[in-house]
């Protein structure tokens, strides 16, 4: 039976709480987003910490379970309520690949945003370290190593794209892909935006308010 709301604690911008928000989206799930003001550290409230002591977003609470990890949700989400395994495939050989790019994501491509992003947004940097935006950049090209087909686990769309995307689209705003050195990732790109449904609200338009409130954290902590 699906829930009338799911609860779903997470912030506007934040990569991994865009893809829970897309991933219900594509199964139907209708989810009662309640937006964490992390610079006024309401993920550290009591409250919130009871529901996930590792007080991160996305968190969800669906009826009085609360579980997060965007990767955890989003298998959860598909494996209790979608119609079919369309994104999320019993077969475990395809299932093995989806799960191996959710820790690419994990691990890989948001990892290393957040590791630019952290230090300036929370931390008062005022630069990106050349290192780390290295690291962003081999994160591309072991992408574009992956690529070998329309989406990263065959030629349809699954959980490990929706993951993905959301870091990918924040990322490649923020530090632009080479297409020279990248151009599987670029076409993979244009692939997601005429695939995942509102992509441009969920990724397009909230990747570049992301980049807009990087500059604007640079120039202040540049004040400091």
């Amino acid at each position: 039976m699906i829930p009338s709301k799911i609860a779903l604690y997470t912030t506007r911008r934040s990569p991994v709480g865009r893809a829970v928000e897309i991933t219900a989206r594509m199964i139907g799930l209708e989810m009662d987003i309640k937006i964490v003001d992390l610079a006024n550290k309401e993920h550290m409230t009591p409250e919130f910490l009871k529901l996930n002591p590792q007080h991160t977003v996305p968190t969800i609470v669906d009826n009085g379970v609360a579980l997060f990890d965007s990767h955890a949700i989003n298998v959860y989400l598909v494996s209790k309520y979608a119609k079919d395994d369309s994104l999320y495939s019993k077969d475990l050989v395809k299932q093995a690949r989806i799960n191996a790019m959710l820790h690419f994501d994990s691990g890989i491509l948001f990892a290393r945003l957040r590791g630019i992003l952290y230090p300036i947004f929370y931390g008062g940097s005022s630069e990106v370290p050349q290192e780390k935006l290295d690291a962003i950049h081999e994160g591309y090209g072991l992408l574009e190593a992956t690529l070998r087909s329309d989406f990263l686990v065959g030629n349809s769309l699954t959980l490990a794209d929706i993951s993905c995307s959301t870091s990918l689209a924040t990322s490649s705003t923020l530090f632009p892909v080479d297409g020279g050195k990248c151009p599987r990732v670029l076409d993979y790109l244009k692939r997601l935006e005429s695939t995942i449904p509102d992509y441009r609200e969920y990724n397009t338009v909230r990747a570049n308010e992301a980049l807009a409130h990087l500059k604007l954290k640079l120039e202040e902590n540049k004040k400091k």
